[in-house]
């Protein structure tokens, strides 16, 4: 009997250009997936929140929204490219599912690929309005990421704490200039998050012990950090509370964002008291960005 060649799939019908981009658009997620709800979704939500607080026409907010969303895609993308380059050794212990340890990439072409990025960043925030921001983030990015910031838990806390500003100020900024209620936001999250980062490192514990990076838990011990971050989650909510939502607005809607939050909070201070498995400490990091985004999300009512 004569053999039957399998059917072409969708993407074989396209020209190679489309091919090409649409690949690379898949690779990109790829490189990002792990952490969308830490540097994608947040940043434009805020921009929808900021957006409907002055009421944009639809004329300018779907071309605002439509910019976040590429311009955050790149704030992450910068991020993950960099970090997953010289992190790829620990990435084979901790996230082998990752493009450079999973063998979906090569190291030239993730390289070509983070100095494209990096010179699009910029160039697109310069057509939002935000550009210096973009700058800041990817100074940021360099210092953990290729100076050696990551290895060393204060300035790795600090970076990825701090690096809330670069992410909230042009959120805002796309939409109007910043105020003293943007600060507000921002500093009360940035401060919080530096203090409570330490709890991503949970997860890795084998991964960086192996390659000798100091984190907060490797530095002060297991049970001592597990012991401060459950207090420091417990009294999250109160500084929810009396800076960002409180502060913002006392209606209905606010209320259920602060019990949302509250529960998000008193969750994870139950769960970092646990030792189980880096991927049960791997959900409950998770919890942490969803509090993150939903805080961000609740400014769709109290700004």
């Amino acid at each position: 009997m004569a053999d039957h060649k399998a059917a072409p799939g969708p993407m074989a019908l396209w020209p190679a250009s489309l091919r090409a981009v649409a690949g690379e658009a898949v690779l990109s997620w790829r490189f990002i997936r792990n952490d969308p709800w830490a540097g994608l979704y947040p940043g434009v939500v805020f921009t929808v929140a900021v957006a409907w607080h002055y009421r944009l026409p639809p004329d300018r907010f779907v071309p605002t929204v439509a910019g976040s969303v590429l311009y955050f895609w790149l704030y992450l993308y910068s991020f993950c490219l960099t970090n997953q380059l010289t992190g790829r050794l620990e990435d084979r212990v901790n996230k082998p599912f990752r493009p450079l340890a999973a063998g979906q990439a090569r190291m030239r072409g993730t390289i070509v690929r983070a100095v494209v990025v990096f010179a699009a960043f910029p160039l697109v925030g310069a057509l939002l309005g935000v550009w210096q921001w973009a700058l800041l983030w990817e100074a940021m990015t360099l210092l953990h990421n290729l100076a050696g910031g990551a290895r060393r838990w204060v300035v790795k806390d600090l970076v990825i704490g701090l690096g809330v500003l670069p992410m909230l100020g042009p959120a805002w900024q796309m939409v109007a200039p910043l105020t003293a209620e943007s600060w507000r936001w921002m500093l009360a999250l940035a401060i919080p998050i530096i203090l409570l980062i330490p709890v991503q490192d949970l997860r890795d514990l084998r991964g960086d012990t192996a390659v000798e990076r100091v984190t907060f838990p490797t530095a002060f011990g297991e049970p001592f950090a597990r012991a401060f971050l459950s207090a420091g989650f417990a009294l999250l909510p109160l500084l929810d509370h009396f800076l960002i939502l409180r502060a913002s607005g006392t209606n209905v809607p606010a209320w259920l964002a602060e019990a949302m939050t509250a529960g998000l909070c008193w969750t994870i201070a139950r769960r970092v008291t646990r030792r189980r498995t880096p991927s049960y400490d791997h959900r409950t990091y998770r919890l942490f960005e969803y509090w993150y985004t939903t805080i961000l999300a609740a400014a769709l009512t109290t700004l």
